[in-house]
C-alpha cells in the first residue's frame, strides 16, 4: 500500500422500495455519492441526497461531506 487518496464525487440517482396502497412502489431521488478511495480501491462512501432544487440544507450537507473526505485525503496513512 502507497497510501495514494483521492476523493470522487458521483451524482446519481437512488431507488428505494416503499410501502404503498396494497403492495410497494419504488421511488427514486437524486443525490450525489462522496467516495473515499485509497491506493485505487473504495474505502468508503457516503451518500448525500439532493432534490430537484437543492435548499441551503442540501447544500451544506454535501458540503460537509466533501469537506470530511477532503481532511481524510490529506491525513496520514497507516502504510
Amino acid at each position: 500500500m502507497r497510501g495514494e487518496r483521492q476523493v470522487r464525487l458521483r451524482l446519481g440517482t437512488r431507488a428505494v422500495s416503499v410501502p404503498a396502497g396494497h403492495g410497494r412502489e419504488v421511488v427514486e431521488y437524486a443525490g450525489v455519492t462522496v467516495l473515499r478511495v485509497e491506493d485505487g480501491e473504495p474505502v468508503e462512501q457516503a451518500w448525500v441526497p439532493v432534490g430537484t432544487c437543492p435548499s441551503y440544507a442540501d447544500d451544506e450537507a454535501l458540503i460537509a461531506a466533501w469537506h470530511a473526505a477532503l481532511v481524510w485525503s490529506r491525513s496520514p496513512t497507516d502504510a
